[in-house]
């Protein structure tokens, strides 16, 4: 207890003094009403983001989208450094979740028919495989090219997915089978690990909504249980009645079989919103929104421990998702009331 308390004081420390450059609530409703990238960049001046901006992110949103995405990769890189070295799943978090990040990008460009240049000029530094390895699967001539080049990686079970995305077209079958390997190797690892009690649970929320996520969108597209069980992350026995009910009942009925878990009440609330606009969206919200909350409890009850790190983790998420929500609108000309209604979601 007190060994685990002394080696996180400096890390704890540390993010302390990063929180305090989070962006504000009163700089949040400025940034609800821009337009531009040039009106958003003055208004991160104070944050970290504010040194990765440089001309070409103030007139351009995915210019600037590109900063902010550097900060929270380098931010990523200087947190594993100084991590306890018996939290190395922790590490494994940071790092990795920049080469899905990569990964998706190939694969997107790939399916949109992108130049190879747009996809080099998305990539991220910060993973473990190195963007020198994401430059060689943008000469992929095909998905099927590109998945055989990654057989001697952690991503070469990407195949489950190829079939179907083969037949159908349809990305979300890579990319779930994508975010599936992220989750179940981390998950794997936190559940055969001594310690870090707290990261094992945010972690097993996090596989729980991941299966969540990918069984309503399966419902609400029509999907049978067989055509996405190769992308379920198994040892999720709170959802075990959602698998066994998933071709009898519509999406609405697998609300009240959660009765009894965490995410009863988040879908529930969601549940009438979600039947106006039929949007499976309202639900994904729901549960990131309960992943951010698991994060902020986790924080409260270890706040001496590896808890402050989560909750400063998953916080930071949000507030650089949020902050691309920004800058993405004002590509697409959404008012002020439509940014504002989408961060309240989140």
């Amino acid at each position: 207890m007190i060994g685990d308390t002394l080696s996180y004081l400096y890390v704890n420390a540390k993010i302390m003094a990063k929180e305090g450059k989070f962006i504000s609530a009163s700089r949040w409703e400025d940034l609800w009403g821009c337009t531009s990238p040039g009106e958003i960049a003055p208004l991160l001046e104070g944050t970290d983001y504010f040194p990765y901006l440089n001309e070409a992110a103030v007139n351009d949103a995915k210019e600037l989208e590109k900063s902010i995405l550097k900060e929270f990769s380098s931010l990523g890189r200087e947190i594993s450094t100084i991590i306890p070295k018996g939290s190395w799943p922790i590490k494994e978090y940071l790092l990795k979740k920049w080469d899905v990040i990569n990964l998706r990008t190939v694969m997107r460009g790939i399916h949109g028919d992108l130049k190879k240049d747009e996809i080099v000029d998305s990539f991220i530094e910060g993973g473990e495989l190195g963007v020198a390895f994401f430059k060689t699967l943008i000469d992929a001539e095909s998905m099927d090219d590109f998945v055989a080049l990654l057989a001697k990686t952690p991503y070469q079970s990407l195949t489950d997915g190829l079939g179907r995305y083969n037949e159908t077209k349809n990305l979300f079958f890579l990319e779930a089978s994508l975010d599936r390997i992220f989750w179940a190797d981390l998950w794997k690892k936190v559940l055969n690990l001594k310690g870090l009690k707290e990261f094992r649970e945010f972690i097993g929320v996090c596989v729980e909504t991941h299966n969540l996520k990918i069984i309503l969108r399966a419902k609400n597209d029509g999907l049978l249980f067989e055509d996405i069980k190769l992308f379920l992350i198994p040892d999720c026995t709170a959802l075990n009645a959602l698998f066994s009910a998933f071709d009898e009942e519509d999406l609405s009925g697998f609300i009240p079989l959660l009765e009894d878990t965490i995410y009863f009440e988040p879908l529930l609330s969601a549940q009438q919103e979600y039947e106006q606009t039929g949007s499976v969206l309202v639900f994904e919200q729901a549960l990131d929104n309960l992943a951010l909350k698991k994060a902020e409890d986790i924080r409260k009850k270890k706040p001496f421990g590896s808890g402050p790190l989560v909750g400063f983790l998953v916080s930071k998420d949000t507030e650089v998702k949020n902050l691309l929500t920004v800058v993405r609108s004002t590509e697409v000309g959404l008012n002020r009331r439509d940014i504002r209604e989408a961060l309240a979601r989140k």
